[in-house]
């Protein structure tokens, strides 16, 4: 009988610990780097969305997030993700173009789109994700969503109506395809980090910045050391990335994959709508203030396209065979929704 108790014993034991409910299993903890700094909205969104993802997944999986150069610099964040430094990054790919050049047409094609359902169409339906994933398969990653923050806006201390205005004047602006078309203008380039963009307005140092949003840029203080701003502006849509290591991302199980791709999704329409919420805002605020937004023509805008089309896009198109594939592919798609002919 004591034999039969302890028999019956183990087997319980056994039993209970298979049925441990799924609140109990184990987690697993990921880190995440993001090119936002603490105090920006679309940090603070990904604050929630980690929060969200550990609701949602019962506690099987928690995200930490860290802002801009918290454990690695930002141009080493595709470094970290393949040595499982990071097990996500959330930045705009378009900084490893020195890896790669495709990496910069692919996730900020410059005067292509004007909507950012365009942009998100193309890489949900028409073959963007899978050239995003070609592009990192060499560092381990996997890309499962893409995230945007609407229109930028450049600041100015000139008016610039068409793109001839800009002939002489000296913009911040990062390495890239802006830069490209800056100096085709006639512009000329500062190449700056953005944290450096205010004193350099303010010191004369520069004539006008490209940053971020209308409303970043407002609350970084280009209003208080400006005149112009140029809203809405079609020069720019970056996208960032949600992109996780390879290895870590096959360890989930589907169920958590799935979750995670729809909040990713979910994040992209939250930050979009409370963005331009704040770009409202903002615009209100600078009007009080005596900025003057302008706003270019619709025959302007189709004439710098059509500008950096036979300039910037061909140059760029140069660059890789790789490069040449993302511009191919994503000028089909601006035929399909009529941009270009």
């Amino acid at each position: 009988m004591a034999k039969r108790m302890l028999v019956f014993s183990v087997i319980v034991a056994l039993a209970f610990a298979f049925a441990v409910p799924s609140s109990q299993a184990e987690t697993t903890s990921w880190k995440l780097q993001t090119l936002w700094s603490a105090g920006e909205t679309p940090y603070k969104l990904l604050e929630e969305f980690c929060a969200k993802v550990k609701v949602a997944t019962n506690g099987r999986l928690e995200i930490t997030p860290y802002p801009a150069g918290a454990i690695v610099p930002t141009f080493e964040t595709v470094d970290a993700l393949k040595n499982n430094i990071l097990q996500v990054i959330n930045v705009w790919p378009g900084y490893f173009v020195g890896k790669e050049p495709a990496f910069a047409p692919l996730t900020d094609f410059l005067f292509a789109y004007e909507q950012p359902w365009e942009y998100e169409a193309f890489f949900n339906y028409r073959g963007g994700m899978e050239l995003i994933n070609e592009l990192y398969a060499p560092y381990n990653g996997v890309c499962i969503g893409v995230v945007l923050w609407g229109r930028e806006s450049m600041f100015l201390k000139f008016p610039a109506n068409k793109m001839e205005d800009f002939k002489g004047h000296k913009i911040r602006s990062p390495q890239g395809m802006t830069a490209d078309m800056l100096k085709h203008l006639g512009a000329g380039v500062v190449v700056l980090p953005g944290e450096e963009a205010y004193s350099a307005l303010d010191k004369g140092v520069v004539d006008g910045a490209d940053w971020s949003t209308a409303s970043v840029n407002h609350r970084m203080g280009f209003s208080r050391v400006t005149k112009y701003y140029i809203y809405p502006e079609f020069r720019s849509m970056p996208i960032s990335d949600f992109t996780i290591n390879k290895k870590e991302w096959e360890k989930l199980p589907a169920d958590i994959q799935q979750t995670l791709k729809g909040l990713v999704r979910e994040l992209n329409a939250h930050q979009l709508s409370q963005l331009a919420i704040e770009d409202l805002a903002a615009i209100k605020e600078m009007e009080a203030m005596g900025l003057q937004q302008l706003t270019w023509s619709p025959e302007e805008i189709t004439r710098l396209r059509e500008f950096i089309r036979g300039t910037v896009w061909k140059e760029w198109a140069e660059k890789s065979p790789m490069s040449k594939k993302v511009i191919d592919a994503q000028v089909e798609w601006l035929k399909e929704i009529k941009r270009i002919k």
